[in-house]
C-alpha cells in the first residue's frame, strides 16, 4: 500500500470517474463517504473543475474529467508497476473490480463463467455489468470506465482491439403446443404472434435480425417489442408468443421455462460474439489475464 496523499487522491479520482458516484467510489475504496466527499472537494479545488456534476440519473463527468480519465488510469498503472518492482503478476494476489459492458444475455454468459472460473484462481476479483449505447461504449473503453465489452459490435474499430469468443446462431422459442413449434413451417411462423427484441442504439449485430423480423412479419403480428432478451423470454413463457433469439443462453433458460425451440424458417444470419478492449490495456497484466480467462472459458463451451 502506498500512503502518499497525492496518490490516494489519484486513486479516488479514478474511482469517481469510473463510478460517477461519491458513495459508490467510497464503497469501492472502503472509505467513509464524508472522506470521499472531502477528497472530491480537494480535487475540484486543485484542478479548478467540478469534475462531477448532478444529472437526471445521478452524476456525470465534466468534459475536463472525461479528458483526463485515461491519463489518470495510466498514471495509476505506472505507479502500480513501480511499486511492484517487477514482481511476476499473480492472479491470486489481484484485488480489482472489472467492469464489463454488453447486453443482458452477454452479461449472463460472461459473469457466470467468470465467477466459476475465477473464484479459486483470483478470489479477490469482482465484476460489474454495464449496458451502454454504441457511442457510449467506445467512450467508456477509451476512458477506462469499462474494461471489456462482450457481444457483437461491428462498429467498434478505432483504437479498439478484439478477439473472437464463439459463434452464435438463432432459434425460435415458444410453448410446446404452439402450431409453429409443432410444424416449424413458414406459414405457421408468419401466422404466429411474435415478441421482438430491439437493440436500437446499441450498435449490436442483432439489429440486422431485428430488421429482418420487422420486415418479414406482418405488423399486426408483432405484439410486443422489448429491450431485453430476458424480459422477452419471460413474456414468451407467460403467453403464446414466439421469440426469435440467440440460442446459447436463451436455449438454456428456455428449458428451465419448459419452452421448446425450432430453427427459424427464414434466414437469420449467425454472428460472432467477441471481446473488445482499448489498445492501451493490451499489455496490462491483470487485463491480459482477464481476456485470456474469458477466451478460455467461453471458446471451450
Amino acid at each position: 500500500n502506498i500512503d502518499d496523499p497525492d496518490f490516494r487522491h489519484l486513486v479516488l479520482l479514478d474511482a469517481l470517474l469510473k463510478r460517477h458516484s461519491v458513495s459508490a467510489a467510497a464503497r469501492e475504496l472502503d472509505l467513509p463517504q464524508p472522506t470521499a466527499s472531502h477528497g472530491l472537494a480537494r480535487l475540484r479545488k486543485a484542478l479548478g473543475d467540478p469534475l462531477l456534476v448532478r444529472a437526471r440519473d445521478g452524476m456525470e463527468p465534466t468534459p475536463r474529467a472525461e479528458a483526463i480519465a485515461g491519463v489518470v488510469q495510466q498514471l495509476l498503472e505506472l505507479r502500480r508497476d513501480l511499486a511492484e518492482g517487477g514482481q511476476t503478476f499473480s492472479p491470486d494476489r489481484l484485488k480489482r473490480e472489472f467492469i464489463i459492458a454488453g447486453s443482458d444475455i452477454a452479461h449472463l454468459v460472461v459473469l457466470t463463467a467468470l465467477h466459476s472460473a475465477a473464484r479459486f484462481e483470483a478470489p479477490h476479483t469482482s465484476y460489474r455489468a454495464l449496458t451502454l449505447s454504441g457511442d457510449e461504449m467506445v467512450s467508456a473503453l477509451e476512458t477506462g470506465h469499462v474494461d471489456i465489452a462482450v457481444g457483437a459490435y461491428p462498429s467498434l474499430v478505432a483504437g479498439i482491439k478484439t478477439q473472437r469468443l464463439y459463434q452464435e446462431e438463432y432459434l425460435c422459442f415458444g410453448k410446446e403446443g404452439h402450431p409453429f413449434i409443432k410444424s416449424g413451417e413458414t406459414d405457421d411462423f408468419m401466422a404466429a404472434d411474435h415478441i421482438v427484441v430491439s437493440t436500437k442504439g446499441m450498435a449490436h449485430a442483432h439489429r440486422a435480425v431485428e430488421r429482418a423480423l420487422l420486415d418479414k412479419i406482418h405488423p399486426d403480428r408483432i405484439r410486443i417489442v422489448a429491450s431485453s432478451f430476458l424480459v422477452a423470454l419471460a413474456a414468451c413463457f407467460e403467453s403464446d408468443l414466439i421469440l426469435t433469439a440467440p440460442a446459447r443462453v436463451i436455449g438454456r433458460l428456455a428449458e428451465v421455462y419448459g419452452l421448446r425451440a425450432v430453427r427459424p424458417p427464414i434466414l437469420m444470419e449467425a454472428f460472432e460474439v467477441r471481446q473488445y478492449w482499448h489498445a492501451r490495456n493490451q499489455d496490462d497484466p491483470p487485463h491480459r489475464w482477464l481476456r485470456q480467462l474469458l477466451h478460455k472459458v467461453l471458446s471451450a463451451q
